[in-house]
C-alpha cells in the first residue's frame, strides 16, 4: 500500500496543483502520469493511463508542452510523439511559476509605462495622484523582476537559505 498510496497523495497533489491555476485536473493527472513513468510515453498511452480521450489529452499536452512542463520526444524509426515531465523540482517550479511571474511582471510594466505615457501631458491633481502610484508600481515591480531573475539564474536552495535569514533578521529588527 505504500508506493500506491504516495502515487495516489502525489497525483492529486498535482490535480489540485493544476485547479490552483486555474486548469482541469487533467493537466495535473497528465503531469503525474508522466513524473512518475519510467520512459516516454505516447498520446495513446497518457490518454489509457489518465481515463481521458484522446482529444482532451492532446490539448492538454500542447499547454503543458508550451510551458515547459513536459517535453516532446520523437524516437528513430517510429512517426509516433513520445512524452516526458520535467522531474527536477528547480526546472518545474521555473517552468511552472517563475516563467509565468515574469512574463506577468514584463506585462505589468509594459502596461503601467503606457498608462503613465498617456497622462504625461496631464498636470492635474487627479493624474500626479495616478503618476505617483503608477511610479510606485513600476519601482515595485522592477524590483520583483530582480528578484525572480535571480531565483531562476542561482543555486535556488543557497539563495533562498540566505533570503530567509534576511528576512528573520528584518523581522527581529522590527520587534
Amino acid at each position: 500500500m505504500g508506493i500506491e498510496e504516495a502515487r495516489r497523495i502525489m497525483m492529486n497533489h498535482f490535480a489540485n496543483a493544476a485547479r490552483r491555476f486555474g486548469l482541469s485536473e487533467l493537466y495535473g493527472y497528465i503531469y503525474g502520469v508522466l513524473f512518475f513513468a519510467d520512459e516516454p510515453l505516447s498520446l495513446g498511452e497518457i490518454a489509457e493511463k489518465t481515463g481521458y480521450s484522446i482529444s482532451h489529452v492532446s490539448s492538454a499536452l500542447k499547454l503543458l508542452e508550451s510551458v515547459g512542463l513536459v517535453t516532446r520526444i520523437k524516437k528513430p524509426g517510429d512517426k509516433k510523439a513520445y512524452f516526458t515531465a520535467i522531474k527536477n523540482l528547480k526546472e518545474w517550479r521555473k517552468a511552472a511559476y517563475y516563467n509565468k511571474l515574469l512574463e506577468d511582471v514584463r506585462q505589468t510594466r509594459v502596461n503601467v509605462q503606457k498608462a503613465l505615457e498617456e497622462i504625461k501631458e496631464d498636470r492635474s491633481e487627479e493624474a500626479e495622484k495616478i503618476r505617483e502610484k503608477l511610479k510606485f508600481m513600476l519601482k515595485r515591480n522592477e524590483i520583483t523582476e530582480k528578484i525572480i531573475k535571480l531565483l531562476v539564474r542561482s543555486d535556488e536552495e543557497r539563495l533562498l537559505e540566505k533570503l530567509i535569514l534576511c528576512l528573520h533578521e528584518l523581522e527581529n529588527e522590527r520587534a
